[in-house]
């Protein structure tokens, strides 16, 4: 088993360092025996040259890891969670998605990298963070510019710091499963203000989205192709946001509200909703379907389940043709199932089980890769 583990970890690396040839790639892997003096996570490959840290705080303290060049830590699944960490280098942290125990061809052993929480800090600005399941009570801070969050599993909510810019949220997949009734929002503003040019698409939300803080409602630059199944708040919008650009979303809870543009809904567009009160209307090729849930497939897994139905009234109908909701637009902008990374992916890793001298030891690796 131990060989077996040994052989995919090994695959995984050579598959990351011939897409990536000009990056340098760590590994981090909690199971890893690394501490930083005498032990270099030997026990998973691991050398003081490189080393196999064992969380990201050892890779991010580490003199080994460039604090500008954006090096890529593979965050590998184990069955121990990973500590929280903050971060003060560019760096490009991937992990193996999420839910792998549901979707078919994600992974290899099903295990997930689950990261308590996480703080971008000065000196991390161009940071990507992506395919890493986020659990703990903090979640996501961002204090700084020029930040992605990329097919994540998020279960608390992403906290903003006030001026800064360019905060890309995409394709994320938003759970409620801490407190179906926490109407919390996915992401939380900073009382003095709001980051310029967020951009907030193709996430599964099953929380609210209130960008309002000390009583200001906040605008984001574009919030599109998302499917929100949050909460409804009585005598409160569960969406809350000024933007120049609301298209392509669906909204699933039937008692649901919205404020969009102080409740003008300018700029809202080929959005779907069930409710033609307090919700997107019809006008500017908006959709109201009251049975709505008519328009996804019958049976899934838990963000499979958010796929829509061939030929559904949401089809091939959006502001690019596309489908409406997180499984629209561009392909390379799809949610995709498990939040895999756009990184090969081995799925299944198969070996003789004998070496000889002769023929050595015969392996066979499945992969494949979602932009």
């Amino acid at each position: 088993m131990k060989t077996t583990h040994f052989l995919l970890m090994a695959a995984t690396a050579m598959l990351l360092f011939v897409q990536q040839a000009h990056a340098k790639i760590w590994r981090v892997n909690s199971n890893s025996n690394y501490n930083g003096t005498s032990l270099w996570g030997d026990n998973f490959g691991g050398t003081s040259a490189n080393p196999v840290f064992k969380q990201l705080s050892n890779a991010n303290s580490s003199n080994l890891v460039s604090a500008t060049a954006g090096d890529t830590l593979y965050m590998e699944g184990a069955a121990i969670d990973y500590s929280a960490a903050t971060i003060t280098k560019k760096l490009v942290i991937i992990g193996p998605g999420y839910l792998l125990n549901e979707n078919p061809n994600v992974s290899n052993d099903a295990l997930a990298a689950r990261l308590d929480n996480i703080a971008f800090n000065t000196g991390s600005a161009g940071s990507q963070l992506i395919g890493v399941y986020v659990y703990g009570f903090y979640g996501i801070t961002i204090n700084v510019s020029n930040i992605t969050i990329k097919r994540c599993r998020i279960d608390r909510s992403i906290t903003l710091a006030n001026a800064i810019s360019d905060i890309l949220v995409l394709q994320n997949f938003f759970s409620n499963s801490y407190n179906p009734n926490d109407a919390t929002s996915a992401i939380l503003p900073n009382f003095y203000g709001f980051p310029t040019d967020f951009v907030f698409d193709n996430n599964i939300c099953k929380k609210t989205l209130i960008l309002n803080s000390n009583n200001t409602v906040r605008t984001a630059q574009e919030v599109n192709n998302n499917t929100f199944d949050c909460l409804a708040i009585s005598g409160k919008p569960s969406i809350q946001l000024n933007t120049g650009s609301f298209k392509n979303n669906i909204l699933k809870t039937p008692t649901a509200t919205v404020d969009i543009n102080n409740h003008t809904n300018n700029n809202v567009s080929f959005c779907v909703s069930s409710s033609s009160t307090g919700q997107f209307g019809t006008s500017n090729n908006n959709k109201v379907i009251t049975s709505i849930s008519s328009i996804f497939v019958t049976s899934g897994t838990t963000d499979g389940i958010y796929q829509l139905k061939s030929g559904s009234a949401a089809s091939n109908n959006g502001s690019d043709g596309t489908d409406r909701g997180a499984f629209g637009g561009a392909i390379t902008n799809h949610y995709t199932l498990s939040g895999l990374a756009p990184v090969p992916v081995i799925y299944q890793l198969t070996t003789s089980g004998v070496a000889t001298p002769a023929s050595g030891l015969s392996v066979t690796i499945k992969a494949r890769t979602i932009k």
